[in-house]
This record gives structure tokens, C-alpha cells and sequence, in this order.
């Protein structure tokens, strides 16, 4: 049984009323409450700032205040205590209005006894709770108990209405977890909202209390700073924060790292108004993870143009790949002993109608980081294998077509089906057929990725790791995987004739892939000095400049057309 005192405010100048009001209560519920009579709103509002009530009763004629205005100034003054109007006016729209206006109850005064009221109290306190509740759930996150973003929204708001009049500044920070799907998936769920909780309570202790913490989703933090002078305090903030992310997490027994992207903003001197602000700082946000993560940046004018940039070129590549405005342009192979033309490389171009011809190193990247690079690849699968199966049928000698396959694009579960499709399609034998993958996407996952490659070695493709050199290059991953060929980066190849540490790099690339016996290519060849110390070395193959630049297939026709028919074609150099 519940014996705690329920504490009682009356508000009511009558003396008679208030003491009717204190008898019946007493007679129904002995020894349940504690009362106190005011006779005025201001005395009201003095016992509210000095006391702690469970319940107010007042009536809507006072000498200082009447009707609405008692109800919305007591609300004003403290919004979580409950109200009952106990009235002398009988009138169903006063009622209803006051209710409206957040009273729980309203009791007509001679119209009930004792048992009613202490009814009505205990009722109007549980429907109390249950609106805090309620108002609990619609403002803070249910997971770390932080801010939401509807309650984020609000208190920025009030923010920057607040500078406007204080004349001070508001820093807002974006807050991104770096890798935080890693957790995720390795360790599941339960431990990423673990951590998603930690976090929240080590950005608590590094703000004040007048500062706002939002989650607004996922492992996306915001922090609103008020009352700023200085730009440095946002950068002191910041700083705290980096340091008290360094330390480890404790997951289910593992000790975890994880590391902010943060990025900050300052109203009045950025932007005007709660949409601007966080476009703001999100887009501050991601320049600190282009600066390699773990780190701040504050947001400049200079990052929207970059952003407003990005935009455009996304939405001009959208419409590249609907008006299929790629072409691919096809570089020789060579033989180094023979000077056997043994195969074209596919390198796509972006034709643009208003700026020409645009290079893949600038519109690759945006295509994977968008997920444009699926539709992308898959073009370009199809359509070099479609002009590879048209020379043949033209009656040229047969090579191997290579193609790029994006590290983006690699492990999806259908890859291997959706490219045996492609060449399916284009009437192309598999075996004429070679994808150049960079080491990373293959050590990403070993298990998947040699799935991948069996699938496809059994259909008859042929695979090389491209940009060999450059990753891991480890002979316990190469030992793995069903491999044909190492392509050597240019980056070794450009300087072997000057640089001693490079050309022990080539030699031993060579050494390696002829130990494991696997085909070996150079890329970026643009010397003959460099093709005879290649060749001296017993490389298999080599592409570049020197031997041949990437032509369009109607220009490529001519390393076809040079004696076709001899197993020795020569090199034709390109200026």
C-alpha cells in the first residue's frame, strides 16, 4: 500500500472554498495529503519557485489573474506539475478549453465530494506521467537518451534566437563514428548500440551542462555550443573530444577503437538558420574524413563549392549513364620477346557534351562513392567483349580483352554471374576474357574472394591483380587465390632505370610471379631502355606509351591491321 504524502497546492481566494476544499479531502483520504491555500497567483507562483507540489488545485477567479491566463502562467512558471481548475462556472467549452491547454482535469466546485476530488487527483498525476512519457519518447533517443533530432532542431533554434539577442555565437558540431559498420558486423548490434551508448556519455563529459547532445541517428552525434566568444572554444571542445574517443571501448570482452569525424560550424559567421547551419556542418563533417579522419575542420564557403560541384558532376554522370555518353578507348599488349600483339586493356572515357573528353580519374571515384559504378562496369564489361567478339568476327586474331572491375563492385554476392552474363551476351568466348582486380578488394574477404575467382576461373576467365606492388603484396594471400598474371604498377616501372630501389622492386615482382608461376606484365612503358631491362629480366609482357597509346577502336583497328596474320606483329611506337 502507498503511503507516501501527496503535497497540494490550492490556489483559491475564497477562505471558505479552500477550507471546504481541505476538509472533504481529509474526510475521503486521512492523513494522505499535505495542503497548502494561497489566495493569489503571485503567492502561487512564490510557493511553486520555493516548494515541491505533486498537484495544483486553482480556481479561475483570482484577485491578481483570472481565466486562461492563471492556467498558461502557472504552466509557464513549471510545465511538469498537474493542474486541476476547480471552477464555479459549469461550462463544457471552458472545460474543454483549459484542457487544451494542458490542465489534466476540471471539476465544477458543490458538483462532487471528497472521494471525487482525490479521485480526480490521482488520475490527473498518472495522466501527468504518462505525458511525460510521452513527451520523453518524442524528444530524446530511446537508445542513449540524448537529444533526438526533433528536440535538436528546437534547441538550435532557440540558439540562435538567443545569439541574436545576446550578440554571442553557437558552434555546432557534426559528429560522424569512423567505421563504426565495422563494429557492427563483427561484433553485431547489441554491441554497436553498447558503444553508441558510450559515446553519448563520454560527449557528455566533455561539454557543459548548457550544451545540447543529439543523436540524430545511426552513430551520427551533433553538439550545440552556446554562449561561444572565441573560435578556439569550439576548437577546445573538439580537441576534448578526440582525446576522450582515443581511449578503448569494452565490447563483450574486446577492447575496441574507434575514432570521430567531427566538423563544426559557427552561427552568426557561417550561416542564418537551422537548415544551413547543419548542411554546414555535415559538410565539414566529411572534408575531416577526406583529411584522414580522427580529426576536426572547421566549415569554410569554399567546401559548399566543392559541394555544390560534386553535386552537379553527380548529376551529369546520372545522365552520362542514361544517354550513354561512355566510350572506351583500347591499349595494346605486347609480348616483350616476340612483339606479339597478345591483348588490349578497355579504359572507358566520359565524352561530355559541353567539356569533352573527361578522364576516369576524375569521375570513377564519384561513381563508386554514389553506387553508380554497378551500371557503370557493366557497360563497360559489355561492351568491350562485344568489340572483341567483332574484330574475331572480322577475322583478326583472337586476344584477351582486359577490364577494370571496380573494388566497390567486387564482393557483391552476384558479381561473378552478372559478368558471365556480360560476355555471354556479347557472343565472346570467357577465355578471351581478362579482369585486372587490385590486391585490396581481394584481401578484403579471402573466403568470398576466392569464390568469386573460382567461379569465374571455371568458366574460363583469366585474372590479374593490377597495381601490383602498391598493396599488400604478400605471397601468403597470392598463394590463395586462383591468379594468371601480376601487373606491375607503373609507378615501379617509370623509374627503373634511375632508381635502384624500384628496379629491385621490378626484379623481384618478376622473380616472385615466375616462382609462382604466374604471367607477368609491366605497365607504363615509355622508353626502350625500359622494355630491355624488363625483358632482360624475363617480365612476359608490357603496355604503355612507348609501345602504344589508348586509341578508339576504329583507330585501334591498325595494331590489328599490321600484319595481321604473322605471329610476330611488330610494335608500332607512338610518339
Amino acid at each position: 500500500m502507498n503511503t507516501a504524502k501527496i503535497n497540494l497546492l490550492v490556489i483559491e481566494d475564497n477562505p471558505g472554498d479552500a477550507r471546504l476544499v481541505v476538509d472533504l479531502l481529509h474526510e475521503a483520504r486521512p492523513e494522505k495529503y499535505v495542503i497548502e491555500c494561497v489566495a493569489t497567483l503571485k503567492e502561487a507562483l512564490r510557493s511553486i519557485e520555493n516548494n515541491t507540489y505533486e498537484i495544483i488545485l486553482t480556481d479561475l477567479a483570482l484577485p491578481d489573474s483570472e481565466g486562461y491566463d492563471i492556467v498558461s502562467s502557472i504552466l509557464a512558471h513549471d510545465d511538469e506539475i498537474p493542474i486541476i481548475v476547480l471552477s464555479g462556472q459549469d461550462s463544457d467549452a471552458l472545460a474543454i478549453k483549459v484542457v487544451q491547454m494542458g490542465a489534466q482535469d476540471y471539476l465544477v466546485k458543490g458538483q462532487g465530494d471528497g472521494y471525487l476530488i482525490n479521485r480526480a487527483i490521482g488520475y490527473a498525476i498518472e495522466r501527468k506521467k504518462i505525458q511525460k512519457g510521452l513527451n520523453y519518447l518524442a524528444q530524446y533517443d530511446s537508445l542513449t537518451g540524448l537529444a533526438n533530432r526533433l528536440l535538436f532542431k528546437e534547441r538550435l533554434e532557440h540558439a540562435i534566437t538567443r545569439a541574436d539577442r545576446t550578440k554571442s555565437m553557437v558552434g555546432l558540431m557534426f559528429i560522424d563514428l569512423d567505421r563504426f559498420k565495422n563494429i557492427n558486423d563483427t561484433l553485431g548490434h547489441d554491441a554497436g548500440d553498447t558503444l553508441l551508448v558510450e559515446v553519448g556519455e563520454r560527449l557528455k563529459k566533455c561539454t557543459r551542462e548548457s550544451d545540447t547532445i543529439a543523436r540524430l541517428g545511426g552513430d551520427e552525434f551533433t553538439v550545440i555550443l552556446e554562449d561561444i566568444n572565441h573560435i578556439e572554444d569550439a576548437s577546445l571542445v573538439a580537441l576534448n573530444i578526440l582525446e576522450a574517443m582515443a581511449d578503448r571501448f569494452k565490447l563483450n570482452d574486446n577492447d575496441v577503437f574507434i575514432s570521430p569525424s567531427i566538423g563544426i560550424t559557427l552561427y552568426p559567421l557561417d550561416e542564418c538558420g537551422y537548415d544551413g547551419l547543419l548542411k554546414n556542418a555535415d559538410t565539414a563533417m566529411y572534408q575531416a574524413k577526406d583529411a584522414g579522419r580522427n580529426c576536426y575542420r572547421f566549415y569554410t564557403a569554399e567546401m559548399n563549392e566543392q559541394l555544390l560541384a560534386q553535386m552537379t558532376m553527380e548529376t551529369k554522370l546520372r545522365n552520362a549513364i542514361e544517354k550513354q555518353e561512355f566510350v572506351l578507348h583500347y591499349q595494346p599488349k605486347f609480348n616483350i620477346y616476340s612483339r606479339e600483339l597478345i591483348g588490349a586493356e578497355a579504359l572507358i572515357r566520359w565524352s561530355d557534351p559541353d567539356k569533352g573528353m573527361i578522364s576516369p580519374a576524375l569521375f570513377i571515384p564519384l561513381a563508386e562513392e554514389t553506387g553508380l559504378i554497378g551500371s557503370i562496369t557493366d557497360w563497360v564489361i559489355g561492351e568491350a567483349c562485344k568489340q572483341n567478339s567483332k574484330w574475331q568476327l572480322q577475322g583478326y586474331k583472337p586476344f584477351r580483352m582486359a577490364i577494370n572491375l571496380s573494388p566497390k563492385q567486387f564482393n557483391q554476392d552476384d558479381i561473378a554471374k552478372r559478368i558471365v552474363s556480360q560476355i555471354i551476351c556479347s557472343d565472346l568466348s570467357p577465355k578471351y576474357v581478362e579482369l585486372e582486380i587490385t590486391e585490396g578488394a581481394l584481401v578484403k574477404d579471402v573466403e568470398k574472394s576466392n569464390e568469386i575467382l573460382n567461379e569465374l576461373k571455371m568458366k574460363g576467365v583469366h585474372v590479374s591483380i593490377d597495381d601490383f606492388g602498391t598493396g599488400y603484396s604478400s605471397l601468403s594471400y597470392l598463394k590463395k587465390f586462383p591468379l594468371d598474371t601480376l601487373k606491375i604498377d607503373q609507378s615501379f616501372v617509370r623509374d627503373i632505370m634511375i632508381d635502384a630501389d624500384d628496379a629491385a622492386i621490378v626484379s623481384a615482382i618478376i622473380a616472385m610471379a615466375k616462382s609462382l608461376r604466374l604471367n607477368v606484365i609491366a605497365e607504363g612503358v615509355e622508353t626502350q631502355a625500359q622494355l630491355d631491362y624488363l625483358q632482360a629480366k624475363g617480365c612476359n609482357e608490357a603496355q604503355g606509351y612507348y609501345l602504344g597509346r589508348p586509341l578508339p577502336a576504329d583507330e585501334f583497328v591498325r595494331f590489328l591491321s599490321s600484319k595481321s596474320d604473322s605471329s610476330t606483329t611488330p610494335i608500332i611506337h607512338c610518339a
